[in-house]
């Protein structure tokens, strides 16, 4: 089944194209295309392979809440479809959610100050701990917000490598991401990937 730790929202552009690409090799793995409805409250996303073949896909619902949106994920490749309900309390942040979380928690994460939030990871029932902290200004480019996350427990943050986002500091965007997929290969080993995003406001409306 795909499931993904943190995702991009692209509720704020109507549309985002994602290219993930191997950190061993630099070889690109996939394509992401995110396509929203104008008002931003429903959007598509296409998980795609680099021939443009799509493989995955997922619905997303902000019309509940923008930090723990709805979900329909589909796998074609194992024909397996699962649901989540945008019903959660108000501190739960699920999924693409997260885009529009550092967004609301954005002066905090700047100043430096760690944030802690409980993150529903799609296939458990319960959420995890987690903690996001801005990186030192030695590693991240002066455009740029740097963030980590990890678990929010110092054993296990110690054993899992963190996961590394990059945001502008104007347009406050998802830039790149860093870390475990979670989005499992054909083998169903899961991958390591940089992510590059950029951005299309003149994209068609096609989430609806």
């Amino acid at each position: 089944m795909v499931v993904f730790i943190l995702g991009v929202s692209s509720a704020h552009a109507q549309s985002v194209i994602g290219e993930a690409y191997a950190e061993d090799g630099g070889a690109l793995r996939y394509l992401e295309v995110h396509k929203c409805a104008t008002n931003g409250e429903e959007c598509l996303v296409e998980y795609r392979y680099p021939e443009g073949d799509v493989f995955a896909r997922k619905r997303i619902d902000y019309r509940g809440s923008m930090q723990a949106p709805g979900l329909q994920i589909e796998d074609l490749r194992a024909g397996e479809t699962v649901v989540i309900d945008s019903e959660f309390g108000e501190d739960v942040v699920v999924d693409a959610g997260f885009d529009h979380y550092v967004r609301m928690r954005w002066d905090e994460l700047s100043s430096g100050a760690a944030v802690q939030f409980p993150f529903l990871v799609v296939g458990r029932d319960k959420p995890l701990n987690m903690r996001a902290q801005m990186e030192s200004a030695m590693a991240c480019p002066e455009s740029r917000l740097c963030l980590s996350v990890t678990l929010d427990n110092w054993l296990f943050a110690a054993l899992i490598d963190p996961i590394r986002l990059q945001y502008d500091q104007d347009s406050r965007r998802l830039l790149q991401f860093r870390g475990v997929s979670n989005l499992r290969d054909d083998d169903g080993k899961s991958q390591q990937v940089t992510i590059q995003y950029r951005y299309q406001e003149d994209a068609l409306d096609t989430a609806s």
